[in-house]
């Protein structure tokens, strides 16, 4: 196989996906901002939205800054879901920031190629708007 067949390949091979990134603490602009940067790295064809602020859907007081973010990617769903939660976890998201209520990085896969992973996000104002954009 010649290496234009294996782009190709590789290309074809690759689904869409839609991640929602969020952060309520911290340096939020930044949080989110280093969050969208990563995320670059990992697919390609990427496109994000603007940041912008939403209140807490749960009812908490601590508004979030978002963005929604979409590019395309030949790894497995459950593959991008665990890579998203070890950058969480290593930008602060751990069981104390949990308890708390704290969201420094929240990076979710809410679509893959044709599935909706997390229809109650889809469906919330925070996915909606920043979807809206890309």
């Amino acid at each position: 196989m010649a290496i234009a067949d294996t782009a190709e390949t590789d290309e074809a091979a690759a689904s869409e996906v839609i991640f929602s990134i969020g952060s309520n603490c911290g340096c939020r602009y930044e949080n989110v901002k280093k969050g969208i940067t990563w995320l670059s790295g990992l697919l390609t064809d990427f496109r994000c939205s603007a940041i912008y602020a939403t209140p807490d859907c749960h009812g908490g007081s601590k508004e979030y800054l978002n963005a929604v973010a979409r590019g395309l990617t030949s790894l497995p769903p459950d593959r991008l879901e665990s890579i998203c939660k070890k950058y969480e976890e290593a930008n602060g998201r751990d069981e104390i920031s949990r308890k708390m209520g704290d969201v420094p990085i929240d990076i979710d896969l809410v679509v893959y190629g044709k599935r909706i992973l997390r229809t109650k996000d889809y469906k919330c104002e925070f996915f909606r708007i920043g979807y809206g954009m890309i």
